[in-house]
């Protein structure tokens, strides 16, 4: 084994099975990270990795409200158990987390040394993730991305390109504001850091944001969706998109009203290409035409 990956099936794993075909994938069927004591048992019988990759996580931000115990085992508790091995193995950890470890109280966008105060379950699971890779690996990269995306899996551009087809208006939020990611840029920013050597990494260990294109609300997000998708023939018509405040669309899990995420040029400078959302919702869009 050289690389393995734990998260095959996700918006992130199906675009690294596409860049890493010779690694190794745990998805759901291989074992269930919710389940501690059997990927327990499958790390301690796995043989010598070059790399561990987590590319798994409970992302269901509203439900994570009346599941905190399994959001907890997956996004804090089965990362720990992945550090503990990676340093056991001496070798590196990717980690991806998330913007929503912020409040969103700050005017401008966060940088990775701004303090860190999750207002949901699962800002908050996903923080513990972090912090027990911090502290139990000293080789790793903890990714933050926010407003995954892409043409597998779930997510708002398809959603909101399913409600283009219903409906002939849509209310979207537009006073939270935040930097889409598409997951194909994420995978390959992850196979830089796997192609550029990690004993000798040109990216320094520690916690990292990653993103790129312009800042933009949920209704900017969702005006760019229709658009393109009308550009590529995918709508017979644009609806109307209609802003509307956080209280109008009220949800069990509390949202930071900005999670902007700041991010350095030696960032990145590990990927074959910059992030361009943008670029993303084309490729995406694309998929389906």
């Amino acid at each position: 084994m050289s690389i393995l990956v734990i998260g095959g099936n996700g918006q992130l794993g199906r675009h690294l099975r596409e860049e890493l075909p010779e690694a190794e994938f745990w998805d759901r069927s291989v074992v269930d990270l919710a389940d501690t004591a059997l990927l327990g048992r499958k790390l301690e019988a796995v043989t010598q990795p070059q790399i561990i990759i987590n590319a798994a996580a409970y992302t269901a931000v509203d439900r994570a409200e009346a599941e905190p115990d399994l959001a907890w085992r997956v996004n804090a508790e089965a990362p720990a158990m992945l550090a503990r091995a990676a340093q056991r193995f001496d070798v590196a950890l990717v980690h991806v987390s998330t913007d929503y470890v912020f409040d969103g109280g700050k005017a401008t966008g966060y940088v990775e040394a701004d303090a860190v105060a999750p207002l949901n379950v699962y800002g908050r699971s996903k923080l513990g993730g972090e912090l027990a890779v911090t502290n139990l690996c000293r080789q790793h990269w903890i990714l933050r991305a926010s407003w995954v995306f892409s043409e597998h899996g779930q997510n708002f551009p398809k959603t909101m390109l399913r409600l283009a087809r219903e409906r002939e208006e849509l209310r979207v939020v537009e006073d939270q504001r935040g930097r889409p990611t598409y997951a194909g840029d994420l995978a390959r920013c992850i196979v830089g850091l796997v192609g550029q050597g990690v004993r000798n990494p040109e990216l320094p260990w520690g916690l990292h944001h990653v993103g790129g294109g312009p800042v933009v609300t949920w209704k900017q997000f969702a005006d760019a969706t229709c658009e393109q998708a009308s550009s590529a023939g995918l709508l017979g018509r644009v609806p109307r998109v209609v802003g509307i405040s956080t209280e109008e669309y009220p949800t069990p899990a509390a949202r930071p009203r900005n999670s902007v995420l700041l991010t350095r040029e030696e960032t990145s400078a590990v990927t074959r290409d910059p992030f361009d959302w943008q670029r993303g919702l084309r490729s995406m869009l694309a998929e389906w035409a």
